[in-house]
């Protein structure tokens, strides 16, 4: 891979360090539609941990911690930001939050082994809000989240025409232009005016591509604005 490759990889990257990155997760810049998103996907979280028994939950892109309120008293949560909030609004000592690149968090093999041993394998990671869409070089980074040991739930835009037009509509008011889409049978992709790139993803296409990686579905509930996923690592 050459360095214009490599620069071109990471544009999203930069671009969620700066202003426009600090817009994307301003409540003044959620639509109906992305009010909606965020309902739905509390609920299904909500539900999933009413059901299924978790030690530790990890929101990858956590953000402004959004997520933090699904958890009870006797989940532990853990955050992956590259770009934390100043003021770190976690509600006990039984969260933290990590400073890193979502990429890096999970080459951290070592850490991810004491992560499993000491929560006795009873681990939920969550990639949120389209997380996986709006990452550089999406499928390499499901890649490597495919390989890590815990159990999985994604949160992402549908490919329907009403989530394009409410994506659209997202993105206008943060600042960032859209300027054309392509559709295929696996995907909707954004292509921005600065260079980001965002992708909605076909649900089926993505159940095929992690149940290859050992994981068993367990849940999905489709919706016109976003499409919501369970899955558990199937244990060697």
């Amino acid at each position: 891979m050459n360095s214009s490759t490599l620069r071109s990889q990471q544009v999203n990257r930069a671009i969620y360090l700066g202003d426009e990155g600090v817009r994307l997760m301003r409540p003044s810049c959620f639509t109906a539609e992305v009010r909606q998103f965020h309902h739905r996907e509390r609920l299904f979280y909500l539900d999933l941990l009413g059901t299924t028994r978790y030690e530790l939950i990890i929101e990858v892109g956590c953000s402004g911690y959004r997520l933090i309120g699904i958890k009870d008293d006797d989940n532990d949560y853990l955050g992956i930001e590259i770009n934390p909030p100043r003021v770190r609004r976690l509600k006990s000592r039984r969260a933290a939050v990590m400073r890193c690149e979502a990429g890096k968090f999970f080459k951290r093999t070592r850490l991810i082994d004491e992560i499993m041993r000491r929560y006795d394998e009873k681990v939920l990671c969550i990639l949120p809000f389209n997380f996986l869409g709006t990452m550089d070089a999406p499928m390499e980074f499901l890649t490597l989240v495919c390989k890590a040991p815990f159990d999985l739930a994604l949160s992402l835009f549908s490919t329907s025409e009403t989530a394009t037009l409410a994506r659209h509509e997202y993105y206008d008011l943060c600042g960032i232009t859209v300027q054309g889409v392509v559709r295929t049978d696996d995907y909707v992709r954004l292509e921005c005016s600065n260079g980001f790139q965002a992708f909605a993803f076909d649900p089926v296409f993505l159940v095929n591509c992690i149940s290859a990686y050992g994981f068993r579905l367990n849940d999905i509930e489709y919706y016109d604005v976003c499409n919501l996923l369970h899955f558990k690592k199937r244990k060697s």
